[in-house]
């Protein structure tokens, strides 16, 4: 759950200022009325739940699914070489580290490093490093 939110910390901050801004707009104008229109207090309370669980699902599906597409390309379009590439990059290894490790020239490391990208639909080495710790688990 945590990795979740770690992943997805934007939505869960957005949340948060949301379920606050709810909270105490309910608390500190209890009776206001704004122009013609009356605000519903007990009502607008019920949207509390209502938005922690729709951002929540969000959070969780969209980190589902970038797993499954993931795993699915790791075991089926990834080669072996990258798959080393990706172990290394995991454990936090520079891309000097890696190629020194392997025995290849640094742009070597950076193509397979692209290739990678390309295949899996990732953006960003944190992000590979992230959903490989988790693949790499199983």
């Amino acid at each position: 759950m945590t990795d979740i939110i770690k992943k997805n910390r934007v939505l869960a901050i957005l949340t948060i200022l949301v379920v606050l801004g709810v909270l105490i707009f309910n608390i500190f104008h209890y009776s206001s009325s704004f122009g013609i229109v009356e605000i519903n207090n007990i009502n607008s309370l019920f949207l509390v739940p209502f938005i922690t669980l729709v951002c929540w699902l969000g959070m969780t599906l969209g980190t589902n699914k970038k797993n499954e597409d993931f795993e699915i390309a790791y075991h089926n379009q990834i080669s072996e070489r990258e798959k080393q590439v990706i172990e290394l990059v995991s454990l936090g290894k520079r891309n000097q580290q890696i190629a020194d490790e392997l025995f290849v020239d640094i742009s070597t490391v950076k193509t397979h490093i692209n290739n990678i990208y390309k295949k899996t639909g990732i953006k960003n080495r944190r992000e590979l490093g992230f959903l490989s710790n988790k693949v790499l688990e199983k």
